[in-house]
């Protein structure tokens, strides 16, 4: 089984999935952003690495958590083929934001988990903790 998780620019929400999946679950997993390529150009970013996101808060929570290093990481550009390709896609961010291939029903979830860009630290902190809750609900229910 392959499990996808998705938000809007492959730094917080879907990193912090991913990072909690592969230390519970047995199935392999990824992670993408719907924004990705458009929050590089727009932000003027060096690279696709994690750490020159605009934040690094989900860098120091996935170390802090899960003992895993992802700023070397890049992020993933979200393509229809990703979806294919997954056995199941959870995406944790805002309906408007989705791109029209991307539907909800079948093989695609919705989490309603805010986006934490912008907030304070608490905030944020609360917004990886849902998504460590919900990560470990669908563990449970997939075996």
């Amino acid at each position: 089984m392959k499990v996808l998780f998705i938000c809007f620019a492959n730094v917080a929400r879907s990193q912090i999935a991913e990072a909690c999946f592969k230390t519970i679950s047995r199935y392999h997993c990824e992670s993408a952003g719907i924004a990705v390529d458009d929050r590089i150009a727009k932000g003027n970013l060096p690279t696709r690495k994690v750490k020159d996101a605009p934040t690094r808060r989900s860098i120091e929570y996935i170390k802090r958590e899960f003992r895993v290093d992802i700023g070397e990481k890049e992020r993933q550009q979200l393509i229809p083929e990703m979806i294919h390709a997954a056995d199941i896609a959870i995406v944790i961010t805002e309906k408007s934001r989705w791109p029209d291939y991307l539907k909800e029903g079948g093989k695609v979830m919705f989490w309603d988990i805010p986006d934490p860009f912008g907030q304070t630290d608490a905030f944020a902190d609360d917004v990886y903790k849902q998504v460590q809750q919900r990560v470990k609900q669908l563990v449970t229910e997939i075996g």
